[in-house]
């Protein structure tokens, strides 16, 4: 810390500046513990004084309106000068009270991180009583302290591409889970169909069940009832003509494979198929629809990236219109961060620490920040890593040369692409692949000419 600054940071530091002309018994602070159906409010004054003890109030138009009449009827009998309003994000309960009391004039609104919340009640020695007074008490005390992030909910396009995003990811997050149980049952019905073992000679019968045609329409014979003896008793015209009716073109060598890898394949027992074709068949017709509205999300997806700060980060190779909406998504507007690094720790990136005397240890990440923007920002880092280039081969580097874990790895370039990825947004400038090497060799030039 810098002499001068707040021992509490810099959220502590603005907020005792907007109080530090106001006597804190007309201070309000507002607690609301929010659930599904009803929001606890417990109102102090800057001094800890409780001047409303519990108000439970239904979460709907009324109870909105209460809310409000209970906040101005205190702001009138205290003479309140300030109100200040806590909220604790939980999970998405909290959005629509946060975007109505953000709109009101005279109101500061506040998020509380429910893992602040939930350290407040430690120290108050109430670590196994967990009651809706207490949270909404230990709101009131982080706001005491200057806690709580300012709300920045928007209709932009930005904030529009965030449950698009998160939606995609969950649908996407259930077509794996469903591929892996499809999975199961194709090689219960095909006994050995996806087997591997080098050392055995055994290899599976497609690279891959879900990402090749052939795979599906085979998924989907298996599904009607096809049986390993039925393909090996097809004739290879016949099952091309199968093939082709599905939209695939199957070739000799791979319908000759076919049917030599279902010769041999251990025949299905009736006791181990029983259902499993019904039950495939309808899982088949689950992830069709799951492939449609992932397909369709995403084509909603790019004419809101192309209106936001985060238009030309798609210039980059490997970033598509997903990867660089997810990180549009967290970012939001740049003018919101002072520098790259308040996102990075924002996401809970930031390397954790242990410093005690002589003793430093740099640990892992910290994790201390969102999931979800966790996930988008490093989702953006691997799609760049995957590809040629400065970025994949630093990455490259760490794993085998400095023998780094690939998630530590990928953590440390990410944090170089996503700088990057946030200075063309906050500049709008096109993306110039050359220019860190000119930057380095202009640094080179100016060391020689001193």
């Amino acid at each position: 810390m810098m002499h001068g600054a707040h021992i509490g940071g810099q959220r502590a530091a603005a907020f005792f500046k907007l109080v530090a002309d106001l006597d804190p018994r007309r201070v309000l602070l507002v607690g609301i513990d929010v659930a599904k159906a009803t929001w606890f409010v417990v109102v102090s004054d800057l001094t800890g004084v409780v001047v409303a003890d519990g108000v439970r109030l239904v979460a709907d138009r009324a109870g909105l309106a209460e809310l409000e009449r209970v906040i101005a009827e205190l702001r009138w009998q205290l003479a309140a000068e300030l109100v200040v309003v806590g909220i604790e994000a939980a999970g998405h309960q909290h959005q629509s009270l946060t975007a109505h009391l953000a709109d009101r004039d005279g109101l500061h609104v506040r998020l509380l991180n429910p893992g602040a919340v939930a350290a407040i009640r430690k120290q108050q020695g109430n670590r196994r009583r967990k009651t809706d007074w207490l949270d909404a008490a230990a709101v009131c005390e982080l706001l005491a302290r200057g806690e709580g992030t300012l709300v920045h909910l928007d209709a932009s396009m930005a904030a529009s591409l965030r449950p698009l995003w998160s939606g995609r990811k969950d649908l996407v997050d259930t077509r794996s889970r469903l591929r892996q149980q499809a999975g199961a049952l194709v090689d219960c019905l095909w006994p050995g169909f996806s087997a591997a073992d080098k050392q055995a000679g055994v290899s599976p019968v497609l690279c891959d069940l879900f990402k090749t045609k052939a795979g599906r329409v085979i998924a989907g014979l298996l599904a009607e009832g096809w049986t390993p003896a039925r393909f090996t008793a097809a004739p290879t015209t016949q099952l091309q003509a199968i093939f082709a009716a599905r939209g695939c073109r199957l070739t000799r060598p791979l319908a000759s494979r076919l049917r030599a890898r279902a010769a041999g394949a251990l025949p299905a027992h009736p006791a181990a198929t029983a259902g499993k074709a019904a039950a495939l068949a309808g899982m088949l017709g689950v992830l069709d629809g799951i492939d449609a509205e992932v397909e369709r999300l995403e084509a909603r997806m790019a004419p809101l990236l192309a209106a936001t700060e985060g238009a030309k980060l798609t210039q980059i190779r490997g970033v598509g219109v997903v990867t660089a909406s997810g990180f549009v998504a967290f970012v939001g507007r740049t003018d919101r961060w002072a520098e790259w690094s308040k996102v990075w720790r924002a996401a809970g990136l930031d390397p954790a620490r242990s410093q005690s005397g002589a003793k430093d240890a740099r640990l892992g990440i910290s994790r201390e920040g969102s999931a979800w923007g966790r996930r988008a920002l490093l989702d953006l880092a691997a799609a760049v890593c995957r590809q040629p280039g400065r970025w994949g081969d630093g990455f490259r580097a760490r794993t085998t040369q400095g023998r780094k874990p690939a998630k530590v790895a990928l953590a440390a370039t990410g944090n170089s692409i996503g700088r990057t990825c946030f200075a063309l947004m906050r500049s709008g400038a096109d993306y110039d692949p050359a220019w860190e090497t000119k930057r380095t060799r202009s640094s080179k030039v100016g060391d020689q000419a001193a």
